[in-house]
């Protein structure tokens, strides 16, 4: 029988985010019924240690679920299957009976910096290529692992298993040890093209292979909802819950960047540029990440950069740290500004870069200004220094394997028509927006209704899911102008990095 013929249903997605939990109520049509949503802090036992407890994560998903259904208002009967998804890279150390031995290590965590060339370095360089896809970063599994082996070798050894923080709360549903490639393959000890764990990457890192937990694809299920967590959650027992994916496979599924040739911009804090392949597109000076997709068959290849809205609000608050100006007040007058902020420039790299500089000590400068320049264009220089960083990203892309020509874009900074114009025209491509909110933890609902058949299959369940707004179209004058721009900027970074 075709269940989602059953409108009453629903689907849960669990998010388990740096900042908080989120749970999102998702019914057979594809709206978002009610979403709950618990905050926990970060750990800082010393400098560049970032850690979190995985039992407030557990805590704050109970309290998540029973929100998100007291605003569905939907009995918990009709609850037909859960899906998950989560911050990418960590690592949640299990002992024998399956408990937390430590505190989880997270993706902010920089206390492997030292180690990452040293265990990179043990192996040739085409081999991480062609295995990792990934330079291996401070904060990834991997590197976090390699650290408790030099500084908390009793850890591991009393480990019994490794897996990331969504996989966690899959444990405390189901009892389950699982992952999924999404997740795993942001760890540095999976081989992204066979989609499954590496001898040779965890032996680098000094992993042993039994510590890796069975890996099934996104939406397979994994196990169903233990009587004691269905106490927990106000569920009943027996519900499907599938093994999920990482936050950003998740985000993508959630705004319908499905099919190889699809790409998506996420202009929020910080920022992420994709494309979706049917085979991994990796930049073999490993300026990129290259990861599994939450389908079997597609990856994403993506560049990051630090600095998005971050930045905009920074220079928000330099101008009027009391009294701070709406961003809406901000771009209307930088929008008065002509293309350029007439010859001022502004480097972004307020908190380092990763691509395609990988640089932690990148600092951020404004160069050429004048008494000429206002307020405004040092705003316009902010929101443009930030689409040139997207575009070295996008050229790092085509260095590795085809992009389109169009992009779908979400997170907080695409609400403004300004940045959404200058990056259209930065980039030389069209922008749709992707209407909506909660899209990683719509991803993981998502999931879910594949698992539990709410859903007939996954372009069904795009149709029904994501929804799709106006679309931005580059002018070809704009973009000239921007090309010759962005060349003048990529030639700031290694001036200013020379004195620094």
């Amino acid at each position: 029988m075709r269940l989602s013929a059953e409108r009453s249903d629903v689907v849960l997605g669990i998010d388990v985010g740096t900042q908080s939990a989120k749970c999102v109520v998702l019914d057979a049509n594809g709206q978002a019924r009610g979403v709950g949503q618990q905050g926990y802090g970060l750990l800082n036992p010393r400098p560049q240690w970032i850690e979190q407890d995985p039992q407030a994560w557990w805590s704050a998903v109970v309290v998540a679920v029973r929100e998100a259904l007291r605003a569905a208002n939907v009995m918990a009967g009709r609850v037909r299957g859960i899906g998950l998804t989560g911050q990418m890279h960590g690592a949640v150390i299990l002992g024998a009976d399956l408990a937390p031995l430590r505190p989880a290590i997270i993706w902010m965590d920089r206390r492997s910096a030292n180690l990452c060339e040293i265990v990179q370095g043990r192996l040739p360089h085409e081999d991480v290529v062609q295995l990792a896809g990934n330079r291996l970063s401070p904060g990834f599994a991997g590197a976090s692992l390699a650290w408790l082996r030099e500084a908390e070798p009793a850890t591991l050894e009393k480990a019994r298993a490794v897996v990331q923080p969504k996989d966690y709360i899959v444990l405390r549903l189901t009892g389950a040890l699982s992952s999924d490639p999404s997740d795993a393959s942001a760890t540095w000890l999976y081989d992204i093209r066979e989609r499954r764990w590496s001898d040779a990457l965890a032996g680098a890192c000094g992993v042993p292979m039994e510590l890796l937990p069975p890996v099934s694809e996104s939406a397979a299920v994994v196990g169903t909802l233990r009587p004691s967590a269905a106490d927990a959650l106000g569920l009943r027992a027996d519900i499907p819950v599938v093994a999920g994916a990482g936050d950003q496979a998740a985000l993508l599924l959630g705004a319908g960047v499905v099919e190889a040739g699809r790409g998506s911009i996420t202009l929020g804090t910080g920022g992420q540029i994709t494309v979706v392949s049917s085979r991994p597109q990796v930049d073999p000076a490993l300026r990129l990440n290259t990861f599994c997709h939450a389908i079997p068959n597609r990856w994403y290849t993506m560049g990051a950069i630090l600095n998005g809205g971050i930045a905009l609000r920074w220079w928000r608050d330099v101008i009027d740290p009391e009294n701070p100006l709406a961003y809406s007040d901000l771009l209307a007058r930088a929008s008065q500004v002509p293309p350029g902020a007439e010859g001022l420039f502004f480097l972004p790299y307020l908190e380092g870069e990763r691509t395609p500089h990988m640089d932690p000590q990148a600092t951020g400068a404004f160069v050429g200004l004048t008494t000429r320049h206002t307020q405004a264009h040092m705003t316009r220089a902010v929101l443009e220094g930030v689409a040139y960083a997207f575009r070295d990203c996008l050229q790092a892309l085509q260095a590795a394997g085809p992009v389109p020509d169009h992009f779908l874009i979400g997170g907080g900074g695409a609400q403004g028509a300004l940045w959404r114009y200058i990056l259209a025209n930065v980039l030389g491509v069209s922008l749709q927006t992707i209407e909506g909110s909660e899209h990683t933890a719509v991803g993981a609902a998502m999931l879910g209704g594949l698992g539990a058949n709410l859903f007939f299959d996954l372009s069904e369940a795009v149709a029904r899911v994501v929804r799709y707004g106006s679309t931005e179209m580059p002018e070809f004058g704009a973009q000239a102008t921007y090309a010759e721009l962005h060349a003048k900027f990529q030639a700031l970074y290694p001036a200013l990095r020379a004195i620094r």
